[in-house]
C-alpha cells in the first residue's frame, strides 16, 4: 500500500514537471509584495536530499490583493510585514508562477 501510494505521488509530480515543460513561459511581470507567512522547509530532513532547506513565503500581492506560495534560499530570509519584489510568470495556457527576486 506504501509503495503504491510512493508511485502515485512520484507519478503525479511527474506529471505536472512535464506539464510546465510544455506550458512555456510567454509573459514576465516585476510586481511587488508582502510577506505575510514564512515557513522553513522541508519539515523533514529526509526529504531535503537534492535540494537542501529553503523558505517557504506565503506573500499578499500588492497589486491585485491575491495571496501566492513563492519559495526562497535560505541566504534571503525576509521578515514577515516586509515589501519583497517577485517576478509574475505568465505561462501559454494561462497559469501564473512566482519567483523571489532579490534586492
Amino acid at each position: 500500500m506504501g509503495i503504491a501510494f510512493f508511485c502515485a505521488l512520484a507519478s503525479a509530480l511527474g506529471a505536472s514537471l512535464l506539464r510546465l515543460q510544455n506550458d512555456p513561459v510567454v509573459a514576465t511581470q516585476r510586481v511587488t509584495g508582502v510577506v505575510e507567512h514564512v515557513s522553513l522547509a522541508p519539515i523533514n530532513p529526509k526529504a531535503a536530499v537534492g535540494r537542501g532547506i529553503y523558505y517557504i513565503y506565503d506573500i499578499r500581492l500588492q497589486d491585485d490583493n491575491a495571496l501566492v506560495l513563492v519559495d526562497g534560499d535560505v541566504g534571503t530570509p525576509h521578515s514577515i510585514g516586509s515589501v519583497v519584489p517577485i517576478e509574475r510568470q505568465h505561462h501559454k495556457h494561462g497559469v501564473d508562477t512566482y519567483r523571489l527576486l532579490s534586492g
